[in-house]
């Protein structure tokens, strides 16, 4: 099949381990609250509008039904089919947030733009391909946010003991299955759930920091200084240069700056934005004072590991 099926429902299917068909109303507002984020990001990522209508939900377990709205037909079943991909999509053995980071690394900005491209023309065309929807699917998974409000909605699902199975699927208007239902039982849940909000260390190398504020006694306090444009305050490693400005062998005056290796500590907060917690200078490279650029000496051993390890990383590629 080339071409997707219109759909313009969106059902969400609970399993409880009784014969009822009810659920605490307080867990089910919170999963549908996640869900709603997730399609809406996916409408966000496609620059399409959507609007989400309840309907009178089914029994079976308990079944919800959303009805979405815009004008593009076509549009509606994209969003409603990467979502049903989505959602029930299983991260790999490793950490999901390790994952990313390597989709990151393996997955440029611009190969993602390219495909997202590539299904925005599909939609205008009404050739939408199931090929093009599955692609798009792998990629919008390792977005933050949307890695963050699955965890969530599984999260609300684990704590609830009720529930033995989750299940999503599009559904055409009359109600008949445009897409099989995808099931996570419970007993995958977990994988679903982030373990730590905390993303890998970003080290930024030739980074320039203007002194503000530097430390001139002994202790652990911060700096102060101006990257990107920003105020930031920063906590020094470089014990070598820590001690030039305690021996006075480094001195500061207005404009006063440095070249280093900055770290970025960052978290996602509860809906996946990116929080940074914190900066430090892992090694000063160079000092900028009054027009004169000295590089030092832990400066000229770090770029060489670099160059190093740039080198090896081209060798295996090649």
């Amino acid at each position: 099949m080339n071409k997707l099926p219109l759909a313009n429902k969106f059902q969400m299917h609970y399993y409880f381990n009784d014969d009822s068909h009810s659920m605490d109303a307080l867990v089910r507002n919170r999963c549908e609250a996640e869900i709603i984020s997730i399609i809406t990001d996916i409408s966000n990522l496609l620059d399409e509008n959507v609007l989400i209508e309840c309907e009178a939900y089914r029994e079976g377990g308990l079944r919800d039904i959303w009805k979405l709205a815009n004008d593009n037909a076509g549009a509606l079943t994209v969003i409603i089919g990467l979502a049903t991909l989505i959602i029930p999509y299983l991260p790999k053995p490793e950490s999901e947030l390790e994952l990313m980071q390597k989709e990151d690394l393996r997955l440029s900005i611009e190969e993602r733009k390219l495909n997202i491209k590539q299904l925005k023309a599909e939609i205008r065309t009404e050739s939408v391909k199931t090929k093009t929807i599955e692609k798009v699917a792998e990629i919008v998974s390792y977005d933050y946010k949307i890695v963050t409000r699955k965890s969530n909605l599984y999260k609300h699902l684990n704590n609830y003991n009720k529930v033995t199975k989750f299940g999503v699927n599009g559904l055409y208007s009359h109600g008949e299955e445009v897409f099989p239902e995808l099931q996570v039982p419970r007993s995958e849940f977990n994988r679903f759930i982030l373990n730590s909000n905390m993303l890998p260390v970003k080290t930024v190398d030739e980074a320039i920091i203007e002194i503000v504020s530097p430390v001139l006694k002994q202790g652990n306090y911060k700096w102060k200084g101006i990257f990107e444009g920003s105020l930031i305050s920063f906590s020094m490693k470089d014990d070598l240069f820590k001690n030039d400005v305690l021996d006075e062998r480094v001195s500061f005056q207005h404009g006063s700056a440095i070249k280093c290796a900055l770290n970025i500590y960052r978290k996602l907060d509860e809906i996946g934005e990116i929080v940074v917690t914190g900066y430090s200078v892992e090694t000063v490279l160079e000092n900028m004072n009054g027009g004169q650029v000295n590089e030092t000496s832990q400066g000229k051993a770090y770029r060489q590991r670099r160059m190093f390890e740039k080198a090896q990383g081209d060798l295996f590629i090649t």
